[in-house]
């Protein structure tokens, strides 16, 4: 294959502060990386919600108070993506962040598998038993399981 032949993978890589998703990053650099991928630092704010719960006698906080919380965590995400990308930088990755505000990570991700014509996903897990994750569920089972593309889940190293 030729250099003007190169084929350009674009590789998401979901993060949210954890060691997680840090565990996930390293694994790309140790193992997969090349010159030639497009990584794309995937970052999903919660939105802020002011309505209290059902029946409760609660104060609801003013609108201002909620605008700059949304805006505190969206100021967070960016800063998040910035250290990333900075930290790919120095390995000479070609990355970019992007960043959602939505209550599905899951859904959204599957969106922007779509959106960004990604070849792979990569994600760490928090290592949930069968029963936990069963339960609570968990945005790589989903991903896994909904993906058309292929997924590498990295998981928390083994405890001895």
């Amino acid at each position: 294959m030729s250099e003007s032949e190169v084929v350009r993978r674009v590789i998401l890589l979901p993060i949210d502060g954890s060691e997680h998703s840090e565990r996930a990053f390293r694994w790309y650099l140790d193992n997969l990386k090349s010159s030639s991928d497009i990584l794309k630092f995937i970052n999903i704010v919660e939105p802020v919600y002011s309505t209290p719960a059902v029946g409760l006698a609660m104060d609801t906080p003013p609108l201002t108070d909620i605008a700059e919380m949304m805006q505190d965590s969206i100021d967070k995400g960016k800063l998040l993506s910035k250290k990333y990308i900075e930290e790919a930088k120095k390995f000479d990755v070609n990355c970019e962040g992007i960043l959602y505000v939505d209550t599905q990570p899951g859904t959204i991700l599957l969106k922007s598998i779509e959106n960004h014509n990604a070849n792979l996903i990569i994600m760490g897990n928090r290592g949930l038993g069968v029963l936990r994750r069963t339960f609570l569920g968990s945005v790589s089972d989903y991903i896994l399981h909904h993906a058309h593309i292929p997924v590498v889940i990295v998981p928390p190293k083994v405890k001895h």
